[in-house]
């Protein structure tokens, strides 16, 4: 069986599309692990964090983790809302805030 241009063509064709579909899929996987951060295995847990806290008087409402720091919401021992970013590693508070 011959085949006839526009057969050759529809190869050729998806023959380029799947060469251009791994070179893309290989470009994108090399650049999924640039930017990872490494967390460390020692950092401070979300139980951790609420404990610490707590120890402090603030009730916590929400916890979330970004890597190596921790945006928590709750309530000071006044009752007031405060937002609070934390370091991971240390536990220092890097920021806080009282919301209105």
């Amino acid at each position: 069986m011959t085949m006839g241009t526009s057969g050759v063509r529809a190869v050729v064709l998806a023959s380029v599309v799947t060469f251009a579909g791994l070179a893309g899929a290989s470009a994108w996987a090399d650049r999924a692990t640039t930017g990872v951060v490494s967390v460390p295995a020692n950092v401070l847990s979300v139980g951790d964090i609420e404990n610490r806290l707590a120890a402090q008087g603030i009730k916590v409402k929400e916890i979330e983790v970004h890597d190596l720091l921790a945006e928590v919401e709750g309530y000071d021992a006044q009752g007031r809302e405060i937002e609070v970013v934390l370091d991971r590693r240390s536990g220092e508070m890097l920021s806080h805030k009282y919301d209105r």
